[in-house]
């Protein structure tokens, strides 16, 4: 940049600033800037500080923004040089900054990094992508019925299943957990393999015979509490059930997985 090139970029720079410009103004730009041209860059580095701030421009802001503004268009541009065999080493390093050099200039188009690489895949490969994440209607069927895992879910410990006192809703008063909800104690933990005594006793009452006193499910025991005989009972009725509904599951055979064809995108697998 001659100091001509600087009184008008300083000139640039007044019409946003308002500064004075002398000689020795002009020469100390031109030789800050003195491997810097004043192109259309220079001047949109200028333009561009002026855009986002109101503090004076120096020379190091010009500089650099004119090199983030070059910078941008090479990487847009991807330049990939592909060499020549039969070219010296100098050769090479002119021939690939007049490559980037026009990428910086904006003379070589931006590309995507696969174009310039002439990275298409063949057309083999496009057919095999082309099949991926098709859905298969074709799905065997379970090794066993939904049903039956269910039933087999609900026979596990530490299961709700496995609780009948959830079937009332629980009458302690820090408690009162509503029916198929778990017990919890005092900081809201919940109780996963047991209930409160006193659920146990009302659900006795709401489904159980009293052996004792006779009173009929869902009336209470002659009694202030429910007799240990009732709750035995309705212990011994859910451990029974159980017993029953794991002897029949143990006995029904599994179904037979069938062996079906499915199509995927390699071909037909069995």
């Amino acid at each position: 940049m001659t100091p001509a090139d600087a009184a008008e970029l300083l000139t640039f720079c007044a019409a946003w600033d308002q500064r004075t410009i002398g000689e020795s103004d002009a020469r100390a730009w031109a030789y800050a800037l003195r491997n810097v041209p004043l192109d259309d860059d220079t001047r949109q580095a200028v333009a561009d500080h002026y855009g986002v701030t109101k503090d004076r421009a120096t020379p190091a802001d010009v500089r650099r923004i004119r090199t983030r503004i070059r910078e941008t268009r090479i990487g847009a541009a991807h330049p990939v040089y592909n060499g020549n065999p039969t070219e010296t080493g100098a050769e090479f390093a002119a021939r690939r900054r007049a490559q980037l050099t026009a990428a910086a200039d904006g003379t070589l188009p931006p590309q995507s990094i696969g174009y310039a690489l002439d990275a298409t895949p063949p057309r083999s490969v496009l057919a095999l992508a082309a099949g991926v994440g098709r859905p298969v209607d074709d799905e065997p069927r379970p090794y066993i019925s939904p049903e039956q895992r269910s039933a087999i879910r609900s026979t596990l410990p530490n299961q709700r299943a496995t609780l009948p006192a959830l079937a009332v809703s629980c009458p302690v008063e820090t408690c009162r957990a509503a029916p198929r909800r778990l017990c919890k104690r005092g900081a809201g933990v919940e109780l996963r393999a047991t209930v409160h005594g006193r659920r146990r006793d009302a659900h006795a009452v709401q489904f159980a015979t009293c052996p004792e006193c006779g009173a009929d499910p869902g009336r209470p025991c002659t009694g202030p509490e429910p007799h240990p005989a009732r709750i035995r009972a309705i212990a011994a009725e859910g451990d029974e059930a159980e017993q029953h509904r794991l002897a029949r599951l143990m006995s029904t055979p599994p179904t037979p997985r069938e062996n079906r064809a499915r199509h995927t995108a390699g071909g037909i697998r069995r």
